[in-house]
């Protein structure tokens, strides 16, 4: 493991790339080290309301200065998500904005995308919130053939 600046996180080294599923274990490895699942539904509840918010229906409502907050908290939504992606060690600043900014967009962004897309964005805010790197578990010694029992003991 190391240490990338003074007072962050510790990252384990990535494994080392092998002939077939190299790139799939590197991309896994990345992923896990990262609130990946959580940053991905905060942008994709943030871009649902964005593509709601240019529906051609008339049910869409345009709240607030010309409908600039229409905009403004469905791109903060997106830009939070791939902060939390990109920017884990500050995950709990991040997934806290999501959650009020999710919020907020119940007012300003039709009703929070028809609920989708506030739905999506809180359930990805609580999983970044929640999300704790799992501890890699310490290599066992193999059991040495003379402490493990030999059967049955002979009287």
């Amino acid at each position: 493991m190391t240490e990338h600046e003074e007072g962050a996180l510790l990252f384990p080294e990535a494994p080392a790339p092998e002939e077939h599923g190299g790139a799939r274990r590197a991309f896994r490895h990345w992923r896990r080290t990262r609130p990946f699942w959580g940053g991905l539904l905060v942008a994709l509840g943030g871009g649902e309301m964005l593509a709601l918010y240019h529906a051609a229906m008339k049910v869409t409502i345009h709240m607030g200065l010309y409908g600039l907050a229409g905009y403004a908290v469905p791109v903060l939504l997106v830009v939070l998500g791939l902060c939390l992606i990109f920017d884990p060690q500050h995950r709990v600043f991040y997934s806290v904005l999501s959650l009020l900014f999710a919020a907020a967009s119940w007012m300003t962004s039709n009703l929070g995308g028809f609920l989708i897309g506030m739905l999506l964005a809180m359930a990805g805010g609580s999983l970044a919130f929640g999300w704790a790197e799992a501890e890699q578990p310490e290599e066992e010694p193999a059991r040495q053939l003379e402490n493990a029992p030999q059967g049955l003991p002979t009287p």
